[in-house]
């Protein structure tokens, strides 16, 4: 977990920070770069640098030191260098627009030059200058579209670039590499070495006594035994049972922890032979210090302290890899799953031990190429998740465990027994779609949906395990996101789901109001047909990706991929605002809901975007963009959450979760009221305005009134209105002229709509 200054705290980011693309010595560890960010492990030092410190994407694909400083290159060619503060600063964003991507690890300086592989060409970029010299896309008869670079390395004036079985390469006059105007020119590449076998692709090479050594190959590492250079002639082929053993200053780790056992196939005519080999997950070690060193592999990182090794791997801070849904907590915090069906949630600071939602089940790739929205908590710490295709399933304690009497499965007995439809319609396979899942307005138990081609199916489960349906009764095949309300005229439960026609995220879809008798009613069944659905439709509406409700307007919103889109009872369609100045078109992938009736939408490449209605005119919206250039992690968004508890809004992202906290997220209802959680708080008192910036007047009402009075009973400050922001205050110690107070005994009165707190604040200069 890290955060700077310029960030203000505000920004926080937790990521996992693997796989691991490159590596270099740095210190007495290694400077990681990952999919997570940048990470410095050594035995005793664990950071991580992400766009909170100011890099300017979540992925980085290789780290490069020389004099001039150490240079951080991204997925998409974006530049950055280290300041002596420990952040990092962007010198380039020129290559970026050409959505290439950087090949990991291949990137290399000499002198003022750094040299980048992208997937399709090789760029020469200036950093003096801070200007991109040229690219080029072929080198001698090789075109680079073709066939990427597979290892590169700088030697002197000479650049070495392998391209699948071919070593080449070019003398390199780097100081004037600017005015180089043959480097166009592919005739001036020589081949080094060629190895004309079949599957051969040179992926690493070396030198020994200033001649090339080693080559290494895609999935099969070579190396020297006895002083003869083992080469696979091709990927069937293996010379050796004998792990190539790592070794620390001449030490051989024989750990089996450091190696995967492998089988490969030898085939020779109508025979198959079957040869075991070991494959070291170790591809870079940090220079040993006193026969010491961190070791690493893609996913791995080990520390060696000359006699044993200890596992490095796990982050502190975050380790569930990709989230794609979060739910914020009653209690305040974040639950987050991912998609290899893990649970964790967060507090406000630390996350809990991943656990695992059902066994060996997950959504995997169902979760965003279906953008689902399954996960629902109860106030008590209940919580449902719907695993694709295999059912329903309850949790206690915030998913930390699964309540065995609370599965509904998706097998011939649970299709019989609890409602569930066949969406597959194959015999002998039942298979249970949801798309979403919701509290129920009792907050006794929940409402899901079982997709069905005969229209989607409404479920109700309780506490206690039972369940009842009604079948098909949907508008469309499937249901998507939902929202459960109790209608406060007539006492009856509404269920609000967003349907859509077919699995597609672009499929036509349209909103459904359920309106029934409330199951305790009814004996505990849900008493629904379809005489009970209301469908709305929009002018050009595609499938609903996520709703949310916000009852200071009383209107409903919704996201699809490609509009927004909002509804209340009084209207007969689903409309989209009309003025949304600033939201730039983008592919939609959340909504939710803030205290104060902002919207805050996440999309699939531009970050999040806060939307503020205007309270008699939802048509109209001001807009403010967050982004990684504001230290958000990814631009990336799969799912947003507003913690109105803490005064978070967090962001789900394909490697991390991002966390952004304002003051005015937080909702003060209840503060200064018998059911307050917390009383009002007030501090620091002493108040010192030479050491502290201001007074905090925290847990108060949003309607409070706060008077200071100097001991003589004369009023020095008043505070309201929106000088209370998120249920707190802040004083600096000054009049309204600008003077600062003197120094005594002042008293604080606070006057909310019920209740009143006094006390005394000293002041010392």
């Amino acid at each position: 977990m890290v955060s700077t200054a310029f960030a203000v705290d505000q920004w926080v980011n937790y990521s996992n920070p693997f796989p691991i693309k490159a590596a270099l010595p740095y210190g007495d560890g290694l400077l990681l770069s990952t999919a997570g960010g940048i990470r410095y492990r050594a035995n005793t030092a664990d950071d991580l640098y992400t766009t909170v410190n100011g890099l300017a994407a979540p992925s980085i694909s290789a780290v490069v030191i020389s004099d001039l400083g150490t240079f951080a290159v991204s997925d998409n060619g974006i530049i950055s260098t280290m300041m002596p503060s420990g952040s990092w600063q962007v010198l380039s964003r020129s290559f970026a627009g050409s959505n290439v991507r950087v090949i990991p690890g291949l990137v290399c300086l000499s002198g003022t030059i750094m040299t980048i592989a992208f997937e399709d060409r090789l760029s020469f970029f200036n950093l003096e200058t801070l200007i991109s010299i040229l690219t080029i896309d072929h080198i001698a008869d090789a075109s680079l579209a073709l066939n990427p670079i597979s290892a590169m390395k700088v030697r002197g004036d000479s650049l070495f670039v392998a391209i699948d079985s071919t070593l080449y390469v070019r003398k390199m006059n780097w100081k004037k590499l600017d005015s180089d105007v043959q480097l166009y020119d592919q005739n001036t590449w020589k081949v080094v070495e060629s190895v004309s076998k079949k599957g051969f692709a040179i992926k690493d090479f070396d030198w020994k006594d200033g001649k090339l050594k080693t080559f290494s190959t895609e999935g099969m590492r070579l190396w020297e035994k006895e002083g003869e250079t083992v080469v696979a002639l091709d990927t069937f082929s293996v010379f050796s049972s004998d792990a190539p053993y790592i070794k620390i200053r001449g030490k051989a780790l024989k750990d089996s922890i450091l190696y995967e056992k492998k089988v490969a196939l030898k085939i020779n005519g109508k025979d198959t032979v079957r040869h075991d080999y070991y494959q070291s997950k170790v591809r870079w070690v940090s220079k040993p210090s006193s026969g010491k060193a961190v070791l690493a592999g893609p996913q791995d990182v080990f520390y060696y302290d000359g006699k044993k090794l200890s596992d490095l791997k796990t982050f502190r801070s975050f380790a569930i890899g990709n989230a794609y849904e979060l739910q914020a907590l009653p209690v305040g915090g974040v639950l987050a799953a991912s998609e290899d069906g893990e649970f964790s949630f967060n507090c406000g600071y630390d996350w809990s031990v991943p656990r695992r939602a059902f066994f060996v089940h997950a959504n995997r790739s169902d979760a965003v190429g279906h953008d689902l929205k399954t996960l629902s908590v109860l106030p008590g710490g209940r919580v449902l998740y719907h695993i694709w295709g295999i059912g329903y399933f309850q949790y206690k304690d915030w998913g930390e465990t699964l309540d065995s009497t609370n599965m509904f499965l998706a097998n011939d007995n649970g299709y019989n027994k609890f409602c569930m439809d066949d969406f597959l319609e194959i015999p002998g396979t039942p298979y249970a779609i949801a798309v979403s899942t919701t509290p129920a307005p009792d907050n006794n138990g929940f409402f899901t949906t079982s997709a069905s081609n005969k229209g989607y199916s409404l479920i109700y489960m309780d506490l206690k395990g039972n369940m009842s349906c009604a079948k098909n009764i949907g508008s469309a095949v499937l249901g998507g996101p939902m929202i459960a309300r109790v209608d406060e005229e007539t006492g009856k439960w509404v269920v609000y789901v967003g349907t859509r026609a077919e699995l597609s995220k672009d499929a036509d879809g349209a909103l459904d109001v359920i309106t029934f008798q409330p199951p305790k009613k009814t004996g505990g069944e849900l008493s629904v047909t379809k005489d009970n659905v209301k469908t709305y439709y929009g002018p050009s509406t595609t499938t609903p990706l996520d709703l949310v409700y916000e009852p200071k307007t009383d209107y409903f919103w919704m996201v699809t991929a490609s509009s927004l889109v909002y509804w209340n009872h009084e209207q007969d369609s689903l409309r989209t605002p009309l003025s949304t100045n600033g939201l730039a078109s983008a592919s939609f992938t959340s909504i939710d809901v803030d205290n104060r009736g902002n919207l805050w939408v996440g999309t699939s490449t531009n970050g999040a975007y806060r939307l503020t209605p205007r309270p008699t005119n939802p048509d109209t919206l001001s807009v403010m963009h967050f982004s990684t250039r504001q230290g958000m992690f990814s631009d990336r968004v799969q799912d947003v959450a507003v913690d109105s508890i803490l005064g978070f809004v967090w962001f789900a992202h394909d490697n991390g979760i991002s966390r952004y906290k304002r003051n005015d997220l937080r909702s003060s209802n209840g503060n200064m009221t018998d059911e307050a959680r917390q009383d009002v708080k007030v501090f620091p008192n002493p108040f010192r305005p030479k050491m502290h910036s201001f007074v905090l007047f925290d847990n108060i009402s949003e309607d409070a009134v706060i008077n200071v009075y100097n001991r003589g009973g004369r009023l020095v400050k008043t505070i309201s209105g929106d000088g209370v922001t998120g249920g707190r205050a802040e004083w600096d110690g000054k009049m309204d002229n600008g003077n600062l107070v003197a120094p005594g005994v002042y008293q604080y009165i606070i006057r909310g709509a019920s209740k009143v707190k006094k006390g005394k604040l000293l002041i010392i200069h």
